[in-house]
């Protein structure tokens, strides 16, 4: 039995197709490791949202070979697809697979292992290696390949990929393609499935989840498909509860709001917004498609609807041409709209994207500079945000692993992490009240299990 490792880097949309790769081969009949270390096979899904994370993975990537070079490595994921070529040319490097060819992986993998080396191509056969993302608006099918077989607490249910956006910093709709959807019926049957496996809660996971849909028959622009899917799921006896993984702030139909406001016992009171500026000139040189109203009317929406939520938000620092002004104006907005905590993405050059060629390009201590007084905030929204419900009591459900102290973890409808040690430690999947008591550590609030639902 041929064993794999598989390393995701990047967002949740990379981590279900880190998990789905985890299943297919596990059904191939590879044992998963938990390290590279004695791997045969070692699988990196990489990301490509900034110029670090594309260091990191070449970093990885001999680092890898370095200490296992038996073992055969395999680049996928985003990095892949928007510079293959690159990637290709990397001794270290055995196979690319882009996101295109992504649910071909383990065969391809299977076909190499059975190849001597020299014979191998780098590359899946009908795939052109790409550099610096020049690649065509791609289409491939959005599959719910993650045939996970047993009970877990949380599940990520993917049912869109890509994107149709083309901001100007961005190269997501290079890297993952065209925006679509899977089929409503066969959202639906993976839900029903993940629920009569155990799990509690559903997490709706997409590149754009409020674009679902609009790609299949009968869909268009101002339709909002996404509500009719989460509308049938919410009916599955024996789920707990759904959540949404985040939204464009356009995306927060009045039905979409009114929806998840009449299911409020089975809806997560957690939304995440990109935001990326709070200055309405920096988000129109973005490509944005909303403004500082827009955006504050979302949250504000959610707010109204439900006093409790946990609201967050992405943000980029350092956007060419991007004044002290426009930088204030996003620390402003966010304080002001008390969100709860912040993903902090520094702007950094993508090949090809029309921000590149913009005037206005900031030193990169500055960029810096402006990316730490936002995690800096960010930390304190949501230690703020936390103490708020210093004792409460929270819906929870409880996860199956403990944490090194031997405590098990839970999260709350609006994504706090409760800790339970001792006497008060629940069983795992348990759905209950918990009385919040304190903070052990941050990001992290002990609490007590109180009646189950």
């Amino acid at each position: 039995m041929p064993s794999v490792y598989v390393k995701t880097l990047g967002c949740k949309v990379n981590s279900f197709d880190g998990h789905a790769l985890e299943n297919q081969f596990r059904a191939r009949g590879y044992e998963l490791l938990a390290t590279a270390e004695g791997a045969d096979v070692t699988v990196v899904n990489t990301c490509s949202v900034t110029a670090n994370a594309e260091k990191e993975a070449r970093y990885l990537a001999r680092r890898l070979k370095r200490e296992n070079p038996n073992a055969v490595l395999v680049f996928t994921g985003c990095y892949a697809q928007t510079d293959s070529a690159r990637l290709a040319e990397m001794d270290e490097i055995d196979f690319v697979v882009p996101n295109e060819a992504k649910e071909r992986l383990v065969g391809i993998v299977d076909a190499g292992l059975a190849t001597t080396p020299g014979a191998r191509s780098k590359l899946p056969d009908g795939v052109k290696a790409v550099r610096d993302n020049r690649q065509p608006h791609f289409k491939s099918s959005v599959t719910l390949f993650d045939r996970a077989d047993s009970a877990q607490t949380r599940a990520f249910l993917k049912v869109q990929d890509g994107c149709n956006g083309f901001c100007t910093y961005c190269l997501i709709p290079y890297a993952r393609g065209a925006s679509r959807s899977v089929e409503p019926a066969l959202a639906l049957a993976e839900a029903q499935r993940l629920v009569a496996l155990g799990t509690k809660e559903l997490v709706f996971t997409g590149i754009h989840i409020g674009d679902y849909g609009r790609d299949l028959p009968g869909g268009t622009e101002d339709s909002h498909p996404i509500v009719d899917l989460l509308r049938e799921v919410l009916q599955i006896r024996g789920l707990g509860r759904i959540r949404i993984s985040s939204l464009e702030p356009s995306e927060l139909s009045p039905g979409l709001l009114d929806l998840l406001v009449e299911h409020r016992d089975r809806v997560a009171d957690h939304l995440h917004f990109p935001l990326q500026s709070g200055s309405d000139r920096i988000l129109k040189l973005m490509r944005r498609g909303y403004d500082v109203a827009r955006y504050s009317e979302a949250v504000l929406s959610v707010r109204r609807a439900f006093p409790d939520a946990s609201i967050g938000a992405d943000v980029i620092p350092g956007f060419p041409g991007e004044t002290d002004a426009d930088f204030e104006a996003t620390v402003a907005l966010v304080r002001r709209l008390e969100l709860s905590y912040l993903h902090v993405f520094p702007y950094s050059a993508r090949p090809n994207t029309a921000a590149l060629r913009m005037p206005g390009h900031l030193p990169a201590e500055v960029v810096k500079a402006r990316a730490k007084i936002l995690r800096t905030l960010s930390t304190e929204l949501a230690e703020s945000f936390a103490r708020r419900f210093i004792g409460r009591a929270l819906p929870t459900i409880w996860e199956g692993d403990v944490d090194a102290s031997g405590r098990r973890r839970g999260l709350t409808g609006n994504y706090l992490t409760l800790a339970a040690a001792g006497a008060d430690q629940p069983a795992a999947g348990a759905w209950t009240q918990a009385s919040v008591k304190g903070f052990i550590e941050p990001g992290v609030l002990l609490a007590r299990p109180l009646s189950s639902y």
